[in-house]
């Protein structure tokens, strides 16, 4: 990935905090379902699903569901009837809802990154109130230590614990439909009226290394710097009991006080990047500086 700005520091700042951008746009990705074409009705069709699944939240996802990916809904309500006729409860539905991944990450990822800034702006947000709501509400799964014991639990196991965590009309479920409905219709934004975002200017690089100083002052943000000098089995140890929701809420919360045009703009180097065929490496500076 191109530096930004003069100094190797501060180019290194500035592209750790666009790919802070790219991994939560990435997941946005990857959490919910894929296809293509629109259908002329916004109306939702009462389907089995639909009718075993009766909330406001689930039924307003499903409606844009239907309405901008047609073929994975179609295909989504299919199943579901399947799994009704033979005795499928409400929270294996749910976790068919969730679960219903398309695999064209590729096209989706360039239509949410030309959609209007604002749904980035929402994105953010959720994602910075669902880490916090968990962090202070069931701060056990924000702790690596929680999740050593997986290291020898059967993968079946493993996935109906953290499936339990989503049942149906939970708190985590109502969030990743909220999450998923502003992702479908940031694609759908991307897609019907696509935007093209310029690239950072120097303004934008003096915003951001505002932003950097008000995350280098967090103490969990100041704590991992410190732990980048010490041996790994210290680090281990250290990471093993930070509470990580608390960390990516400090970094939301602190990201999302940008200007709106400096968001806008950052989503421009991320054009640019995906048009280069960059993206792989901006996620590794993920990886690699977060």
């Amino acid at each position: 990935m191109a530096r930004i700005g003069t100094g190797q520091t501060s180019g290194r700042h500035y592209a750790v905090l666009v790919a802070g951008l790219a991994f939560v746009l990435f997941l946005a990705i990857v959490m919910w379902p894929g296809g293509s074409k629109k259908a002329a009705t916004t109306q939702l069709s009462a389907t089995p699903l639909s009718t075993t699944l009766d909330d406001p939240a689930t039924h307003r996802y499903l409606a844009v569901l239907e309405r901008v990916k047609p073929r994975v809904a179609k295909r989504l309500n299919r199943e579901a009837a399947e799994a009704i006729e033979n005795g499928a409860d409400a929270n294996l539905l749910a976790a068919m809802v969730l679960e219903s991944h398309g695999a064209d990450v590729e096209k989706d990822l360039k239509y949410l990154l030309r959609a209007d800034v604002r749904y980035f702006d929402q994105i953010l947000r959720t994602s910075q109130n669902g880490f916090a709501t968990l962090s202070s509400q069931a701060p056990k799964f924000c702790r690596m230590a929680h999740y050593q014991r997986f290291e020898h639990m059967d993968q079946d196991d493993i996935a109906n614990e953290m499936s339990a965590f989503f049942e149906y009309d939970t708190q985590a479920y109502h969030w990743v439909m909220r999450f998923n409905l502003i992702v479908l219709e940031a694609i759908e934004d991307g897609r019907d009226a696509p935007k093209k975002y310029d690239r950072l200017n120097p303004n934008d690089q003096a915003a951001l290394q505002g932003v950097m100083m008000k995350l280098m002052k967090r103490p969990q943000v100041a704590q991992m710097m410190r732990l980048q000098s010490k041996p790994e089995a210290e680090q281990r140890r250290a990471m093993m009991t930070m509470n990580m929701c608390g960390l990516a809420s400090d970094v939301l919360s602190t990201l999302n006080t940008l200007p709106t045009d400096t968001k806008s703009r950052m989503l421009g180097e991320l054009q640019h990047q995906t048009r280069n065929g960059d993206f792989q490496r901006v996620l590794r500076t993920v990886q690699s500086g977060i």
